[in-house]
């Protein structure tokens, strides 16, 4: 099928655009979107300052203090390297980069404040 379309091009010319084009498309960065709560989650703790700094974490923020608080666990977000382990008081998160340098941070569910240690 590929084949018959490629020859309705009529020149090698314009199948090799038609590839090229295609490689193009494919490896364009795409913009990544938090579209899940554990990774909006993730994002706002990592935000300088507090978590709530700006509007947009207000609610993905909130939720999280509410969940932790009736005892629900960290949410998840796939695809990044996030670790949560349960803490004292609230939870301990280690995130590592692509680059393999580490940032970890203190969950207080107490007084719903985020150190980084």
């Amino acid at each position: 099928m590929i084949g018959r379309f490629l020859n309705k091009l009529g020149s090698k010319s314009g199948a090799i655009a038609l590839c090229v084009a295609g490689v193009i498309a494919v490896a364009a960065p795409q913009p990544a979107f938090a579209s899940d709560w554990g990774c909006q989650v993730v994002l706002c703790l990592a935000t300088p300052g507090s978590p709530t700094k700006y509007a947009e974490c207000v609610p993905p923020i909130t939720k999280l203090w509410n969940a932790l608080a009736m005892g629900a666990g960290f949410p998840s977000c796939t695809g990044v390297g996030i670790k949560t382990k349960s803490a004292k008081h609230g939870y301990t998160m280690t995130v590592t980069q692509t680059d393999g340098t580490t940032s970890r941070y203190s969950l207080d569910a107490r007084y719903q404040t985020v150190t980084q240690q």
